[in-house]
């Protein structure tokens, strides 16, 4: 297994990551997405905390080379990474239809790819940056994170009364969108050469299956949380007949 999962880039490649980013946001915003553009917001918090105090300032395991300073270069990356991600998690979530999932998961998968391939092709700056991550030691949390966060799904669904409609099928449902969302960034990275091919299988596997399983129980239940306090509110409101 490779331990260091690495990107090398052109600088341009920033310029059309977060163009593609504002079309999402205006997307998610046109089609009143809101929640979901909140979760992103929230998933951008969440990101920079770890990649940059974390990873970078605490462990020293996130190392930067870049024509940027540090901070400034993860607030991107992690604003880029925080916004998509996560709104796209929270939109799979609470669609029930078929054809909504797949628009947001061929728009995800087609912006990526075209950020990555019109930096190699529209050389607008051929600044390098190069960045990786040791995860030696991080394999074992993420594991543990993903199976602590389903097996509390799978309590919860077994002896929480409001969870009893949820059924296994939904389970792996979830797990396939933390799936699919890490796997489209992973494929991007990979087929335009911004991922080293050196230990490519075992990085593909490793990240699509665990890296963003890591957060989708928490997900799940925080959208869980928000749409049961919103029912109730609408039970709480609702006029009752006088009888008169």
């Amino acid at each position: 297994m490779n331990n260091i999962v690495a990107r090398v880039f052109n600088f341009d490649f920033i310029y059309f990551d977060l163009l593609f980013c504002l079309i999402w946001i205006g997307v998610l915003l046109k089609k009143k997405h809101y929640r979901e553009f909140f979760f992103g917001l929230f998933g951008f918090l969440i990101v920079f905390f770890t990649d940059d105090v974390i990873w970078f300032h605490l462990k020293g395991t996130r190392v930067i080379d870049a024509p940027l300073q540090p901070d400034l270069f993860l607030l991107y990356f992690s604003f880029t990474y925080g916004v998509i991600e996560f709104s796209y998690a929270i939109i799979m979530i609470r669609t029930k239809e078929v054809k909504k999932a797949l628009f947001w998961t061929v728009f995800l998968y087609v912006g990526w790819l075209s950020s990555a391939f019109m930096s190699q092709y529209i050389p607008l700056d051929d600044r390098t940056i190069s960045i990786y991550r040791e995860m030696t030691n991080a394999r074992l949390t993420q594991i543990l994170m993903v199976g602590i966060g389903y097996l509390v799904i799978l309590l919860l669904k077994l002896f929480y009364k409001p969870m009893k409609d949820l059924t296994f099928l939904n389970i792996a449902y979830l797990f396939l969108i933390g799936i699919l969302v890490h796997f489209g960034m992973e494929l991007t990275l990979h087929v335009s050469g911004i991922r080293p091919i050196e230990g490519s299988l075992s990085i593909i596997l490793f990240n699509s299956l665990l890296e963003f399983n890591s957060g989708i129980p928490v997900l799940f239940l925080l959208n869980f949380i928000i749409d049961q306090r919103k029912n109730n509110k609408k039970i709480v409101e609702v006029p009752v007949a006088s009888g008169n």
